[in-house]
């Protein structure tokens, strides 16, 4: 156990808490897109047992929200609380191998990253708990204070969780919808939501298809199940060797076949989106 630290006497302290309304504001721009802002959530899904997780998108131009609902185990009204604390957890604390969090951020970063409006309502032991964060509430009395529905089962797409699990809410949707028309407004929304579900596709694809030792997972947006692509074809292809590049990091090389012994269309999804980089770890 580490030795408590000792105050010198000789040197004074200071508090020195960051501002609220300038350090929540800074924790929008790590880096998230919307789809690996998604791509996050959907990771607290799995971390939480979950075998369904279901997108719904609220489209048009004067309200737009995405919902993302799992049947995992959910959460007491304590730990959902906490787990809307930024830095909820350390990164040094042992995790479960199924536990893909490790700095206790990526709910509200990933989220921040594209509403100013986060509410998450979970229903765990027949009870249903409610936390918000909005981010015009915090700048405006710039404190962190996290807001308690009182009525959690009002709240849009609370029906949709079952007898456990959670239901994250994005608001205000202001990365995604500060431009344009209305019309330019909702095609753009579209586009990206269709790019979103083709990079979760491919994330997840593994987890989609429910390969061995991996919970297999049904993800859907909108009620339309995604379909996982596997970049590797590995029906298809001729797959290397699995190669130790470290203690925590394997690689495997997959050859496709050539194109002449693939179907066009086949031949073309291979290809993927571009910008999209493609891994497969080892399990």
């Amino acid at each position: 156990m580490k030795a408590k630290r000792q105050i010198d006497a000789r040197v004074s302290t200071v508090a020195a808490a960051p501002r609220a309304a300038m350090l929540i504001e800074s924790m929008r721009d790590i880096g998230y897109s919307l789809e690996s802002a998604l791509a996050d959530i959907v990771d607290n899904s799995i971390t939480a047992g979950a075998s369904t997780v279901r997108l719904f998108a609220q489209v048009n131009a004067t309200s737009p929200r995405i919902a993302i609902v799992d049947d995992g185990q959910g959460m007491t009204r304590a730990e959902l609380l906490d787990a809307m604390r930024p830095g909820s957890r350390s990164p040094l604390e042992t995790r479960e191998s199924n536990d893909l969090g490790r700095f206790g951020l990526g709910l509200k970063t990933a989220s921040f990253s594209q509403c100013r409006r986060l509410t998450v309502v979970s229903r765990r032991d027949g009870t249903v708990s409610a936390a918000r964060w909005d981010l015009d509430f915090v700048a405006e009395v710039n404190d962190w204070l996290l807001e308690v529905p009182e009525e959690p089962l009002e709240i849009q797409w609370t029906d949709r969780i079952g007898p456990h699990g959670t239901l994250v809410l994005w608001e205000q949707l202001d990365r995604l919808t500060d431009s344009g028309s209305p019309e330019e407004v909702q095609r753009h929304f579209i586009r990206r939501l269709d790019e979103a579900r083709e990079h979760l596709e491919l994330v997840f694809h593994r987890f989609l298809t429910g390969e061995k030792r991996l919970r297999k997972l049904a993800v859907a947006l909108n009620e339309r199940p995604l379909v996982p692509f596997d970049p590797f074809h590995t029906a298809q292809s001729e797959a290397g060797p699995i190669e130790r590049i470290s203690q925590d990091v394997s690689g495997q090389a997959f050859t496709l076949p050539h194109h002449s012994k693939v179907p066009a269309d086949d031949w073309e999804s291979t290809q993927g989106r571009p910008g999209i980089p493609v891994i497969r770890a080892s399990t």
